[in-house]
């Protein structure tokens, strides 16, 4: 499972440094940050098993560079169905 986390970071880099800035320089590194946060959930998604989260996140992490709001709508959609587990 390690392993499959460092491929999907290892990976998340290479997208980062092949994608040219769309934004102003002072954006860049929020969206280099939102892709990481976006490829470590990922990676913990398919850690624990959960094998449908990892690929929606890694998919997420793939169109942050080029649509943040859209990125960020899909780690909202993550992150509240989360909390509608736990309050199961």
């Amino acid at each position: 499972m390690l392993q499959t986390l460092f491929r999907v970071v290892k990976s998340g880099i290479r997208l980062l440094a092949s994608t040219t800035p769309t934004t102003p320089a002072g954006n860049n590194s929020l969206d280099k940050l939102n892709v990481i946060t976006l490829l470590v959930q990922a990676g913990n998604a398919f850690r624990k098993g959960e094998p449908m989260k990892g690929a929606i996140l890694i998919g997420a992490a793939t169109i942050a560079p080029k649509n943040r709001k859209l990125s960020y709508l899909v780690q909202g959609v993550v992150t509240a169905d989360n909390i509608r587990k736990r309050f199961k």
